[in-house]
């Protein structure tokens, strides 16, 4: 709390922001009486595998401007990374500011007993401890299942009703909460279906933008393309390997070297590279972890590290009340922080962070030069 005031976090994209996200917001202020509602927000790169649609700056003053009271920067470790890291990443920040009372999210089920259950066996699953469930598991994946699939066959021995597709990410906060044995409360808003998606409105842009589109007002995964091509390139010339990067395995590392031959685009290459046992959004995540040259063995050192820094992007009028309460390696104008700490530019999330920030300016046309960039406050 703040001053006797209930905060409330949240963790999101707003990639876009919705009507969704700000029902969302209405709920949490109505259900649960928070005075204040702060947010983890995914930066350049989101949890999909492709760079942020908008710039996080205009993402965080329009959450400012629709009802979030102060937004932090997720590092791309975690924004890039599969629902496990990306859930523990956010919810560990909101823990370590130590005055968010309660997490809240959107559920399609709206049974939080439930998505508990699924959490704590999810975990002891994790641990070994579910043997049953891997052997039915590696059985059904045997049987040419993919691993989505053969995960749903498995899990109907041990639940009853099948695992909605927008619960997914909530069953990770649960997860994520029983990891850091985290004492913030949980309350979840039943999500309003017929409320468009922010994958629908990135289409309805898109489509509304036509072929004469200069791209100026969001970016694509497709720009990627020949930075990840030289990239590979210069790994091949180095004899760096690619199983090297987090979240590619040997397998996929092969498939990757196999292809690279095709020139195909960057959505027709992730295409070609999934199959039974990879997503589309594993794969693209994969390529950007080497894009972005983020090394397993250094990212699985920084997972249970305490946060380094904390980004601050943005603050409502009411959200200035949450600015003395910040730890003190805050950061507000990154120039600045990095001018008084030239040392911060040694740290592995800040390092990833400031080059994921320099790709996206320069696939985003429109954006400006990250270390110029000021906190927003309304």
């Amino acid at each position: 709390m703040i001053n006797g005031k209930k905060v409330a976090g949240v963790v999101s994209e707003f990639n876009p922001f919705h009507k969704g996200h700000e029902y969302l917001l209405q709920g949490i202020r109505q259900d649960f009486h928070a005075e204040y509602i702060v947010t983890v927000m995914s930066g350049d790169f989101v949890q999909r595998g492709e760079p942020a649609f908008f710039s996080k700056f205009e993402r965080a003053e329009k959450a400012v401007n629709k009802g979030i009271d102060l937004v932090i920067q997720l590092p791309v470790l975690y924004s890039l990374a599969s629902s496990e890291y990306f859930a523990y990443g956010a919810i560990k920040i909101l823990e370590e500011l130590s005055f968010v009372d309660i997490l809240v999210f959107g559920s399609e089920s709206y049974d939080l007993n439930r998505l508990r259950s699924l959490a704590r066996f999810f975990l002891r699953e994790k641990e070994g401890q579910e043997k049953e469930y891997q052997k039915q598991l590696k059985e059904f994946m045997a049987k040419g299942n993919s691993y989505p699939r053969a995960r749903e066959i498995a899990l109907e021995a041990f639940f009853t009703g099948e695992i909605l597709a927008n619960d997914g990410l909530g069953i990770s906060y649960l997860m994520a909460l029983e990891r850091l044995h985290s004492s913030m409360d949980v309350g979840i808003i039943r999500r309003n279906l017929h409320l468009a998606s922010a994958h629908s409105i990135r289409k309805d842009i898109r489509e509304s933008c036509g072929k004469d589109c200069d791209h100026r007002c969001y970016t694509e995964a497709e720009k990627l393309y020949p930075f990840l091509r030289y990239r590979l390139m210069e790994l091949k010339r180095d004899k760096i390997a690619l199983d090297s990067f987090w979240d590619v395995s040997s397998d996929l590392a092969n498939r990757i070297e196999a292809s690279f031959a095709k020139k195909l685009s960057f959505t027709q290459w992730i295409q070609y590279l999934k199959g039974k046992n990879y997503t589309y959004s594993r794969v693209s995540r994969s390529l950007l972890h080497i894009l972005l040259d983020i090394r397993e063995e250094e990212a699985r050192e920084e997972l249970d590290k305490v946060s380094p820094y904390y980004r601050i992007l943005a603050a409502s009028s009411l959200g200035r009340d949450l600015l003395s309460h910040l730890p003190p390696n805050s950061i507000f104008r990154l120039g600045n922080a990095l001018k008084e700490h030239p040392e911060w530019e040694n740290i592995r999330l800040m390092k990833w962070d400031l080059f994921a920030g320099q790709l996206f300016q320069e696939i985003y046309l429109t954006g400006r030069e990250e270390r110029r960039e000021k906190f927003i406050k309304l």
